[in-house]
């Protein structure tokens, strides 16, 4: 391959790379509901590394797990509901993929994640500056 050739296609190739990650922060827009904004997503080695270094920047991640042998599989189509302390329902969709990433106010949450009729519950208290990381598991 003579020197216009491989530069040509290192072009290409830098092209596609710029073009993947575009299209990947295209499809992760943090949508707000009330008080809170999320992201949902991590189909995908890409966007789930967009998912991840974008974790930070987020008072709650939560992860959703499949328990199985040989080793635990992510799954997505999650009902994710937060309710405040006054049993106020602050934030009621759907996870686009494992990875679900909320912006909530100071307080005290009670989180549902469901799949399948399986509904798994857990209390958390968030702080100005912090960060909270829950992971749900289900047995199938």
């Amino acid at each position: 391959m003579n020197k216009r050739s491989l530069f040509i296609l290192s072009v290409l190739m830098a092209a596609n790379l710029a073009f993947a990650a575009d299209a990947t922060q295209g499809r992760l827009q943090p949508t707000t509901s009330g008080v809170a904004s999320y992201l949902s997503g991590g189909i995908g080695e890409d966007e789930a590394t967009a998912i991840q270094q974008a974790a930070k920047n987020y008072s709650l991640e939560l992860e959703f797990v499949i328990k199985a042998a040989p080793k635990d599989e992510f799954t997505a189509d999650i009902k994710v509901k937060v309710s405040d302390a006054s049993h106020n329902t602050v934030l009621d969709t759907v996870s686009k993929g494992p990875f679900f990433l909320a912006q909530l106010p100071a307080g005290r949450y009670h989180l549902e994640a469901s799949k399948n009729g399986q509904t798994k519950a857990q209390d958390v208290t968030i702080k100005p500056g912090s960060h909270q990381r829950i992971m749900f598991e289900w047995i199938e």
